[in-house]
């Protein structure tokens, strides 16, 4: 598969982001401050998922030259864990990514961020991760950041109370369509895809100001194309309903709570046979190890027998039982996974809207060419299309007419020929311009 664009123009450097200039200003400081020798609270980030928290902490390390340790507030919740990973380090002056201590004369500061840190409950199942994260902190001689997306999920609690005063909180804004726009538009530049800024707007848009989904529904809209156009943004659905998807997914593969699982996905507004393709998808790149992975598999079966009998015999109650299976995914796996990867669109689905996409783009070319030829659109796509696509990639002049005549426009020229649809475009622009000007001569 190839690298998220999300990684792949992740910035490194503070002045490579974009918006929330305050909060990267104050995060600088703070560094500084620590680079001086002053030991300062730690940082909460805290604002709407992908507006920059992470990309922040992470370019403000590579920019200071620090060290990372990377926690995912998910993966480690207890108190042993979050111990052994980070209180043993951040006792020492500084520390090897795996908690080792070294000495400074091999080693330089490291920055302690503990993502997703409105994870971190209090119930009986998730004890002691606030605590150790306190502890931490008290005794902690190197920087520290926790980021999460729900202010009030870090610090409620007794020990979130107690984090409160302990911790300086920077809220970074939901960015603005216009700054998104000027971010995916650099992306395009850089993958060499034409498109029309009004399209990235769109994408921008519909992402209600989380830059990670933008990115990704662009990857996902411009696979296998250079030319993004309107007719491609069906493909992309609501913004809401896929935030929901994508969280019950999250919780349902990083977790090991089959009733936190069950709760989220039985309240999905998505049908049970939309979210186990997405589980199916994005199942072998969370569980690396191939035991959890058949164990998942399993479950994932048995809740499609569920699926079948619901769609065989229309006894929709069955989807409660499917999506009890369903759940049980989270309880495949023998611990918790601390990938990073983001979750992808399945893969069948994107397939689907593709064909059905080349599909209508057929059809209209079948209509149109049958309007020319007094034929039947099944005729000319039987008997007419095949020659015709020949015809039109190999003569320039026959290309610029039938462009020109049949109003293509650029989708319907990409299913035509491998020739750029602009320069396409242009050249039946000139045709266009010699005809009229015929036409004005003789008049």
């Amino acid at each position: 598969m190839d690298i998220p664009w999300v990684e792949k123009y992740r910035p490194t450097r503070l002045g490579d982001l974009i918006g929330n200039s305050q909060a990267i200003e104050e995060m600088r400081n703070w560094a500084k401050k620590w680079e001086q020798g002053i030991r300062e609270k730690p940082l909460i980030l805290v604002g709407k998922p992908g507006c920059g928290k992470s990309s922040a902490a992470l370019a403000l390390a590579r920019e200071m030259g620090w060290g990372v340790i990377e926690l995912n507030a998910s993966d480690v919740r207890n108190e042993s864990q979050i111990k052994r990973i980070a209180l043993m380090g951040a006792i020492n002056e500084t520390f090897t990514d795996d908690g080792e201590y070294i000495s400074t004369k091999h080693g330089g500061r490291k920055l302690i961020i503990f993502d997703e840190a409105d994870n971190l409950y209090e119930g009986k199942d998730d004890r002691g991760g606030k605590k150790a994260i306190v502890e931490t902190i008290k005794v902690a001689k190197q920087p520290i950041i926790l980021i999460g997306n729900d202010y009030y999920g870090i610090l409620s609690g007794t020990w979130g109370k107690k984090l409160k005063s302990m911790c300086k909180v920077i809220k970074f804004r939901a960015l603005t369509p216009a700054q998104m726009t000027a971010v995916l538009a650099r992306i395009c530049k850089a993958e060499g895809i034409k498109c029309d800024k009004k399209v990235l707007h769109i994408i921008a848009k519909k992402a209600s100001g989380d830059l990670r989904a933008a990115i990704n529904d662009l990857q996902a809209l411009a696979q296998g194309k250079k030319v993004l156009t309107m007719d491609d943004l069906e493909a992309v659905g609501g913004r809401d309903s896929r935030d929901e998807i994508y969280k019950a997914i999250l919780v349902t593969l990083k977790s090991t709570h089959y009733e936190h699982a069950h709760e989220i996905l039985k309240n999905v507004d998505e049908t049970p046979d939309y979210l186990m393709l997405w589980l199916e998808e994005n199942m072998p790149y969370e569980y690396k190890k191939h035991e959890d992975l058949v164990k998942a598999y399993e479950y994932l079966s048995r809740a499609d027998v569920f699926l079948g009998r619901v769609y065989r015999r229309q006894q929709y109650s069955l989807w409660r039982s499917a999506v009890d299976l369903m759940a049980a995914v989270s309880i495949a796996k023998e611990k918790k996974y601390s990938n990073r990867r983001p979750y992808v669109f399945p893969s069948w689905l994107k397939q689907m809207s593709i064909s059905k996409s080349k599909r209508d783009i057929r059809d209209s070319l079948g209509a149109k060419i049958g309007k020319i030829y007094h034929a039947s659109s099944k005729r000319i796509l039987e008997d007419v299309l095949p020659d015709f696509r020949v015809i039109y990639d190999n003569n320039m002049d026959l290309r610029a007419l039938y462009t020109h005549i049949l109003h293509l426009s650029s989708n319907e020229i990409a299913y035509l020929t491998d020739k750029k649809p602009e320069h396409v475009l242009k050249e039946a622009e000139k045709i266009k311009n010699k005809i009229e000007k015929g036409e004005g001569g003789s008049s």
